[in-house]
């Protein structure tokens, strides 16, 4: 590019960049609702804990499938039948390590005037790893009893459905048949799940509000939930900026409102942390998750807020209808759908601007030889690392992976803690080996070709990129945005390096422009307490569908298209 079209380009990229730092001034304050009456309150705290921990006690090891886990539920249904609502059961399969099981959810329904349902659901199962699951979510089954009792001779607006989920551990199994599969699910009007009363002190509430591969928690339910939180005088913390986009890139729900809002229903998650954070995350999932790390204060907390949420759904006059695509900026302030799409578009600018440019600068030094070159070094790059998802579908098909219906084992598992390392190593060799052929291949093909131009390689790296971009835009404009912005505008600029210094320094910078993929893979891995195993936890997903087909392709185009921007370093105009 010349001076002129790098100033114009410049001046672009900065519009576009002011434009992003002051979207959040198009946002829209939302006024939380407000019911047209709300009864004093009656949880009980000390009631809650003492349900839980009989629970657990009695039921120490609910694991999806086993025998324990039908056995509590027997209790779940005697304690709802006393209370007087109707209770049925739901079951489902679950696949769990490979081996087949039956869940089972249990469902308390109560009547009232209206046909509008409100669902609350709490799961009484386990991980592997835990004894008495008393945090997770031992002490949600004690909440949700606690409000079953509360709310059983409470008179009511909407009806009640009580649901004591099972499978959540393994992709939230039970949330996804209650969403797909309960008769009345067209009536439920919104739903709140309880995961879960914190161990130890609580210092704050927490909103879940991401959806299972499709869906959020709508404005009007996230200003609710959070105003009756901060009406317990408690901070609440919820996904808003940078990471509310990162959710909304992943679409990876841990907690049971995943299912209902990616069946459309309204659905948020109250969870908690505690004062000691870093001791809650040792006692999750763990053998020390027991009813001694709980605390009657936490349960009053918590509780309070929850039956608050349910007397203000009930007590309002009309539930709104809202779609689930308004993006939180900060506070009550919300981002429309449409503006929000229009920011998203608009932040490729820059590359389009710089594609422009590059194929008006260079036509002359297009040839068909010069991009068959390229399509065919950049197909040679990528076929090997598309591979990889053949090969793991392959190996699943073989029963050389473990079996799950939807996640892979949950945190602490110890399948996720021991690689079945011949798996990984079958899968390296077959991908090194066709990328051994690939290259020998693409060697042959160019041999008559004239040598290669960086600018007229760059440019047909760009266009390749405009592409992905464009199909990663109508795949998952929040996906798009994060993790190809930055690398569409600095491979944009990045242009031939001088001598090994410079080629060096701008390889640095193509590298950099994934710094927030690494930055996510990072705390993604931290969440599981993985570390560099992530990548046996990503092929776990690939094999059971967690982690989708298009975004995997996506990925992989990406993966290549950065190879071959550093690979065009070595060459220059007068090859």
């Amino acid at each position: 590019m010349d001076a002129k079209q790098t100033k114009i380009l410049l001046g672009i990229c900065v519009l576009v960049a002011a434009l992003w730092l002051a979207f959040p001034l198009l946002g829209r304050y939302e006024e939380p609702l407000r019911p047209d009456g709300q009864p004093a309150q009656r949880f009980d705290p000390v009631q809650a804990m003492q349900t839980t921990q009989d629970f657990v006690t009695r039921y120490p090891r609910r694991v999806l499938g086993s025998i324990e886990a039908r056995q509590s539920t027997g209790y779940l249904q005697q304690r709802f039948h006393q209370l007087g609502y109707q209770v049925s059961y739901s079951h489902f399969e679950g696949t769990v390590a490979g081996r087949r099981q039956v869940g089972r959810n249990v469902y308390a329904f109560r009547q009232a005037p209206a046909p509008e349902i409100l669902a609350l659901i709490a799961h009484y199962d386990t991980a592997r790893t835990t004894l008495q699951g008393a945090m997770d979510d031992g002490s949600g089954i004690g909440v949700l009893l606690e409000l079953a009792r509360i709310f059983a001779d409470a008179p009511m607006r909407r009806s009640l459905l009580f649901v004591a989920s099972d499978g959540e551990e393994w992709g939230m199994l039970g949330a996804r048949e209650l969403a797909e599969h309960y008769p009345e699910r067209a009536q439920i009007a919104a739903a709140l799940s309880l995961d879960s009363v914190t161990a130890g002190d609580l210092a704050r509430l927490t909103l879940g509000t991401v959806g299972q591969m499709s869906g959020y928690t709508p404005p009007w339910l996230r200003l609710l939930a959070r105003a009756a939180g901060e009406a317990e005088m408690l901070s609440v913390s919820e996904p808003a900026g940078l990471q509310e986009f990162l959710e909304r890139a992943f679409l990876l729900s841990g907690t049971d409102q995943g299912p209902l809002l990616n069946a459309g229903i309204p659905a948020i998650n109250l969870g908690s942390k505690a004062v000691d954070n870093d001791a809650a995350r040792e006692i999750y999932h763990s053998a020390a998750d027991t009813t001694g790390n709980l605390r009657i204060e936490s349960f009053a907390r918590y509780g309070r807020v929850a039956e608050r949420i349910v007397r203000t759904l009930d007590g309002l006059s009309l539930l709104p209808r809202e779609p689930m695509g308004a993006f939180r900026v900060r506070g009550n302030t919300m981002l429309a759908p449409a503006v929000m799409a229009v920011f998203q578009y608009l932040a490729f600018l820059p590359l389009l601007a710089a594609l422009f440019f590059h194929m008006a600068n260079n036509r002359q030094y297009f040839s068909a030889g010069r991009i068959q070159s390229e399509l065919s070094c950049f197909l040679g790059t990528l076929l090997p690392l598309l591979l990889v998802y053949p090969v793991v579908r392959f190996v699943t098909v073989l029963r050389r992976l473990p079996l799950f219906s939807l996640y892979p084992a949950t945190p602490k598992d110890p399948i996720l803690a021991n690689p079945q390392y011949g798996v990984l190593a079958g899968i390296l060799i077959t991908v090194l080996v066709a990328a051994t052929a690939c290259f020998f291949l693409v060697r042959f093909l160019n041999r008559h070709l004239p040598r290669p131009d960086f600018q007229v390689s760059k440019t047909i790296l760009l266009s390749i990129l405009a592409v992905v971009v464009l199909c990663a835009l109508l795949y998952n404009p929040y996906w798009a945005v994060s993790f190809l912005v930055l690398p569409a505008w600095v491979w944009a600029w990045v242009g031939p390096g001088q001598g090994p210094g410079g080629r060096a320094a701008n390889r640095l910078m193509i590298l950099c422009a994934g710094v927030l993929y690494y930055t996510v893979s990072g705390s993604y891995a931290s969440s599981l307490f993985l570390g560099w195993k992530l990548i046996w936890y990503e092929i776990l997903a690939l094999s059971t569908g967690m982690f989708q087909w298009q975004a995997f392709m996506l990925s992989m185009a990406m993966f290549t298209l950065a190879i071959r921007f550093l690979a065009i370093q070595s060459y220059s105009r007068g090859d």
